[in-house]
């Protein structure tokens, strides 16, 4: 059994790093470097790098991706806009996990504009595409809270509880408690808050 064991795992191993080759994800100086620079908190280099790589390799949707993060935090919205879409158009339609989070990108940008259908419209397909990604549960459940879908927003903030159990949805919790239509849901949300705390 142990053998059979070994073997499985060794399968989910190499077919995830052919996976992982076959998506053939960029591996410039400037993309890598770009992304260094943001993970390292510093969106200016971040910025200079990402933009000489779209600059040199248009077609990088990694990078495009990337970009509309760094606008966004410097409050360009529509730059930001046509980056995350640049980046939809150009990512490999079976790299589930970035497609995910250019799609989350963009349901929170909308959520920023108050867009709530057209954030939860996003934020469902980042859902499809990565469903065991909490944030991508927090944020939809922020735009049904705001859209009046106050049962499909618990819903979602239930099931970022269940995927991490220190999931950070307080606010959420709060704004539910407050806003909920029914005493029957107030309760629901109370007994899932009880639980947090």
């Amino acid at each position: 059994m142990k053998t059979l064991t070994s073997l499985l795992i060794c399968c989910l191993f190499a077919a995830s790093y052919v996976n992982a080759h076959t998506l053939n994800r960029p591996e410039s100086t400037n993309y890598i470097n770009g992304v260094t620079a943001l993970n390292e908190g510093n969106p200016e280099k971040a910025y200079e790098l990402l933009n000489a790589e779209i600059n040199e390799h248009p077609q990088n949707g990694y990078a495009h991706c990337y970009m509309a993060l760094i606008c966004n935090y410097y409050g360009d919205m529509k730059m930001a806009l046509d980056a995350v879409n640049n980046a939809l158009e150009l990512l490999p339609q079976d790299d589930n996990e970035y497609r995910s989070f250019a799609y989350y990108t963009r349901g929170t940008m909308l959520l920023n504009l108050k867009e709530w259908a057209l954030a939860a419209t996003d934020l469902t397909e980042a859902i499809r595409l990565n469903p065991e990604d909490t944030e991508n549960y927090k944020a939809r459940a922020e735009a049904y809270l705001n859209n009046g879908n106050y049962e499909a927003s618990f819903e979602d903030v239930t099931t970022a509880l269940k995927l991490d159990s220190k999931a950070d949805v307080n606010d959420l919790v709060l704004q539910l408690l407050a806003a909920a239509p029914s005493a029957e849901l107030v309760n629901r949300i109370a007994s899932a808050y009880t639980l947090i705390k």
